[in-house]
């Protein structure tokens, strides 16, 4: 099982390589995970400054439709040069832009993991339009996995996001904590069992 990875704002592929590594240690051994480094750099995100050392990147700075539809189309020519790939993860601003490839670009994609999905940081989605932008990018008739911090706020794009894809095929899975990954057992594990179940109806429907 190949999947290919989109870190968060302010993040890069090794940060998102060691927030995920818990929850991958329960996954079988035979899944490959590939980190894709986002196209633009930026500052460090929310929490990552002294922790994590630069380089910092992002897909885009500020949302507006035409930044989204460049960082699609560098998702696009990655698969198109790097696949097939059987799945995308996102997380935050990386899930937003994974949902927006899956719903834009009929690939070999069987499936989409999003965690702590984030368009618009909340300090600037004050309102409900712009918080429900993220669920506009068009329908997902694909299995996703939508992970959801329980303090999270960015908790209202998530659930937006979910809104957006076919009811019948998604799982929320709902996490301690806020816009981060949880790293206790418990979580990881839970993380990875949805994520196989999410993996086993894509199969199912090959």
């Amino acid at each position: 099982m190949r999947v290919l990875c989109l870190h968060g704002q302010g993040a890069s592929p090794a940060i998102m390589e060691s927030q995920t590594s818990t929850f991958r240690a329960y996954l079988p051994p035979t899944w490959s995970f590939d980190y894709l480094e986002a196209p633009c750099d930026s500052e460090p995100g929310p929490g990552l400054k002294g922790i994590y050392p630069p380089p910092h990147f992002c897909f885009f700075d500020k949302y507006n439709p035409e930044e989204l539809e460049e960082a699609v189309e560098y998702v696009r020519e990655v698969v198109e040069a790097d696949g097939p790939y059987d799945a995308i993860m996102g997380f935050s601003q990386g899930a937003s832009v994974a949902a927006a490839f899956i719903a834009q670009s009929p690939t070999s994609i069987k499936f989409g993991i999003f965690i702590c999905a984030a368009l618009i940081p909340p300090i600037t989605a004050l309102s409900e339009e712009l918080v429900k932008t993220i669920g506009t990018f068009g329908h997902i008739d694909l299995p996703t996995l939508h992970c959801v911090g329980q303090h999270d706020t960015c908790y209202p794009q998530s659930v937006e996001l979910s809104k957006s894809c076919e009811s019948s095929l998604g799982q929320v899975l709902v996490l301690p904590g806020g816009h981060d990954v949880p790293r206790d057992d418990v979580t990881s594990r839970n993380i990875a069992h949805a994520i196989e179940k999410c993996a086993r109806r894509a199969l199912a429907m090959c």
